[in-house]
This record gives structure tokens, C-alpha cells and sequence, in this order.
């Protein structure tokens, strides 16, 4: 009998025809608790309040915490006795959740119909839900793509923005030229004298501005055929991943837990914000999902895999987890296959881009790296932004280069026995990272929740793989 069947039944939390694992409530806890942290954050703690910004980092990191536990299927029996407890919290939790969409909504509508005043907060919430610069260049990679040009040695921030009606506040400013002395952030002001300038100038790719295609090949090539037929906005193809997303979990998910499923989806602010932003990661975490929950079919699994890293680099540490958990489940050579199928779909894709601008593409997939951005997020950088620690970069790396090594040992040697903290554990470095916006760990969610409901409980943990013995 599979180890996740074993605890189906002692530790569901039933009430009429509902049941579910106790465990799987954590996720709408965790919703609320990333609602709160971000208003703390987004609306007081910019201004630097070391209490303010202390609460919105201590409640990202319980934010893990109940993410981590949603992992490990223990927990269903830790929380057996309250289970009824739990059902009625879950209730209260969606009601909640529903009325914080509704409001979302009415707010958004009062804005854009002129009622509200306008102010910074008014401007900064009708901006968001526009493209951002990584999308709007990618969607004008597709289209120079369409052109037969090569978007790595042709993109054109100051067109991009100009072609979507963007402020020039919407580009991702670089601690160099004009900024090499601003800190902890450019004014509207300075952005807006940094594009004038462009403009005047001719100059596609101000010094001061990230005019680079960051990421790999994928990030505008699957878009590409839809733009081809007329698609005007490319948040409609990321709207759909997410979609599928959804209907994935839901066809993986057993019937007792497809309203539970429903009900995550729909009430993820988080995530239908993220689209509505022209957040591109729905593609991805649509790749990593079905690899993850299709491993024990090797080549099937390393396709996704490889198409998910050939879309983002965030993917990459997905599938670092993702061959830890290959390597501990079946042994070093499935391990070895599965890496060089990934790698030989990530270099099909980009490939026809290496040869065509080396040097482009090079510098274009290193930037998020390389370039000196400028510290942004809600992780621990947050006390860096507020004056309470240094503000250098080097420092955040080391921290994040050594949160990156120590749960990828203690996965390979321990957390590989709960193999969908490993979803989690491959975002958690961001959270220490110089830049660690919460959209770079908050899909880690999503994809242990689906995996949870996939693997451990529904069709697809039929005839799972069971984890080798620690060496």
C-alpha cells in the first residue's frame, strides 16, 4: 500500500461529504498571512519602521514555515485531534479570503473610475496592473522574432515602454550612470529625466536601465505563435497557464479533494494579481508541476523540466531539487539521463540565440546576477532598505549561496523522505537574496500544494517511487 494512502483515512478532516488532509488547511492560512505581510510591507514598512518591517519579514518566515509543514505528511496525524477545529478555520479562512477578493476588486474599480482622490498609493495600485518591463520586453522579442531578427541583440527598452505606455518608473533601474549614487531607489523623477534623455538621444539601452532579454529563449518563444495570430496582450497566454495549472492539479486531485483544490485556485489573490501584472511564471511553474508529478516517467518528466528551465532561471533550482529527489528515489544513472534530457531541451531552445549573439545572450541570461540592481523585496533585504543592515550586495549573495547549499544537503540527505518540500526549499535562498520579491517564492506554494493533492492522494502517486536508504 502506498505511504501516503496509509494516512488517507485517520487523519482527514471530514464534516458532510467534504474530507481532506488537516495539512492542506496550512495553504489558506498561508494566503492570509502573505495578505497581511504585504500590506505591512507595501503601505508602512517602505518607510523604513523597524517594528513595522520586522513583523512583515517575521510573518514571511511563518509563511514558509506553514508551507514547509503542508510537505511533510506526518502532520495529518499531528493535527488529527483537531480536525474539526481545522474544517471550521478552513471555512472562516475562505470566507475571509473571498471578502479580500471582493474588496480588491470594488477598490480597483473605485480607482480606475476616477471616484478615489489621486495620491502615491492610488498611483502605484492602478500602475501595477499593467505589463512590467520584463514583459513588455519579451513581447517585443516576439514580435522582432516574427521579424526575423535576433531579440537578444535587439531589444529596446525605451521603445518597449513607449509601444505598452508605461512610465518609465515600470523599467528595472541599475546602480549605474545616473543612479551609481542613488540609494535605496530612484525618484519618478530620475526615471523619467533617464528616459527623456534616451529619447532625445536615439538610445535604445540607457546605462541606467536593465534593456537586456534576461532569461532564456522560452520566456518569449512559446508566447510567440499567439502574437503571430493577433494576441495583443500576452498576460491572456499567462492567464491561460495558469488555468491549466489549475485544471492539472484538479484532474491529478482524487474527487473528495477537487472542491478543496477549487476553492485554493480561486481564491489565490496572489496568483491572479501576479498575471494581471504581466508576471510570467505561470509558464514555468505550469513545466515544473507536470515534471515534477510525472518523474517516475523519466523522459516525459525531463522534457518539462527542460522546458521550464529554458523559460526562467528561478526554474534552475526547481530542478536542482527536482534531480536530489531523482538521485535519492532511483539511483545516479535515472539521475544523469534526467539532467542530460533537461539539458538537451534547454539547448534545442536556445541554441538558434547562442549562435546567432553569443555575447548577447550570455550577458542577457547573467544579468539577473551580474548586474547591479538595486536591493528590492520582502525578504531580510527589507532591514538592508530600511538602514539596519549595510546595504551590500555581496553580503545578501554569501547568505543566499549558503541557504541555497544547506537545504540542498539536508534534502539530499534527510528531506528527500518528504519529497515536496522540495518545491519549497529550491525558492526559500530568494527570501535571503538582494533582490527577493515574494512572486519569486510564492509559486513554491502552489506547486507543493498541487503536488500534495497529486501525488500523495490522487491518480498520479499510483505506482509512485519509493526513496532509496540514506547512504
Amino acid at each position: 500500500m502506498n505511504w501516503a494512502r496509509r494516512r488517507l483515512s485517520p487523519g482527514f478532516i471530514s464534516g458532510g461529504n467534504i474530507s481532506f488532509p488537516p495539512r492542506l488547511t496550512f495553504l489558506f492560512l498561508a494566503m492570509l498571512v502573505q495578505i497581511l505581510a504585504e500590506s505591512l510591507y507595501w503601505i508602512v514598512g517602505r518607510d523604513g519602521n523597524l517594528v513595522t518591517v520586522s513583523l512583515a519579514v517575521s510573518l514571511w518566515l511563518v509563511w514558509f514555515v506553514l508551507i514547509i509543514l503542508m510537505a511533510i505528511p506526518s502532520i495529518d496525524n499531528l493535527l488529527h485531534r483537531i480536525r474539526r477545529a481545522l474544517y471550521i478555520g478552513t471555512v472562516v479562512m475562505l470566507v475571509a479570503l473571498a471578502l479580500c477578493a471582493i474588496g480588491e476588486i470594488v477598490g480597483i474599480h473605485v480607482l480606475n473610475s476616477g471616484v478615489e482622490v489621486e495620491n502615491e498609493l492610488t498611483d502605484d495600485v492602478t500602475r501595477y496592473f499593467k505589463y512590467n518591463d520584463a514583459t513588455a520586453l519579451a513581447h517585443q522579442a516576439s514580435e522582432q522574432l516574427l521579424n526575423g531578427e535576433n531579440p537578444y541583440a535587439e531589444a529596446d527598452i525605451v521603445n518597449a515602454l513607449e509601444d505598452m505606455d508605461l512610465p518609465a518608473s515600470t523599467a528595472t533601474p541599475l546602480r549605474q550612470g545616473d543612479f551609481a549614487e542613488v540609494f535605496p531607489y530612484p525618484t519618478e523623477s530620475q526615471f523619467d529625466n533617464v528616459l527623456s534623455r534616451a529619447k532625445a538621444s536615439g538610445d535604445p539601452r540607457p546605462a541606467e536601465f536593465e534593456s537586456k532579454i534576461s532569461y532564456p529563449a522560452g520566456s518569449f518563444l512559446f508566447q510567440t505563435p499567439l502574437i503571430a495570430m493577433g494576441l495583443r496582450d500576452v498576460r491572456i497566454f499567462y492567464l491561460l497557464c495558469a488555468i491549466a495549472t489549475g485544471a492539472i492539479i484538479l484532474y491529478w486531485a482524487p474527487p473528495r479533494l477537487r472542491l478543496l483544490a477549487l476553492c485554493a485556485i480561486l481564491v489565490s489573490l496572489e496568483l491572479w494579481n501576479l498575471v494581471a501584472t504581466g508576471t510570467t511564471d505561470t509558464l514555468y511553474v505550469l513545466f515544473v508541476l507536470l515534471g515534477w508529478i510525472m518523474r517516475r516517467r523519466l523522459w516525459v518528466a525531463a522534457l518539462f523540466m527542460g522546458l521550464a528551465a529554458s523559460t526562467k532561471q528561478i526554474a534552475w533550482l526547481y530542478v536542482l531539487f527536482y534531480l536530489i529527489l531523482v538521485l535519492r528515489e532511483t539511483g545516479w544513472r535515472p539521475a544523469l539521463k534526467s539532467l542530460g534530457g533537461i539539458g538537451a531541451v534547454f539547448l534545442a531552445i536556445n541554441l538558434p540565440f547562442i549562435f546567432g549573439a553569443p555575447q548577447h545572450w550570455l550577458e542577457g541570461v547573467a544579468a539577473p546576477i551580474l548586474d547591479p540592481m538595486f536591493p528590492r523585496g520582502v525578504g531580510i533585504v527589507a532591514f538592508s532598505l530600511a538602514g539596519i543592515l549595510p546595504p551590500n550586495a555581496a553580503i545578501f549573495t554569501a547568505m543566499e549561496i549558503a541557504a541555497l547549499a544547506v537545504a540542498a544537503i539536508w534534502y539530499y540527505r534527510t528531506g528527500y523522505r518528504y519529497p515536496q518540500v522540495g518545491l519549497i526549499l529550491a525558492v526559500l535562498p530568494f527570501f535571503f537574496a538582494w533582490r527577493s520579491y515574494s512572486c519569486y517564492f510564492y509559486f513554491g506554494s502552489l506547486l507543493v500544494f498541487g503536488a500534495v493533492v497529486a501525488l500523495e492522494y490522487g491518480r498520479a502517486g499510483r505506482g509512485a517511487v519509493h526513496p532509496q536508504p540514506a547512504a
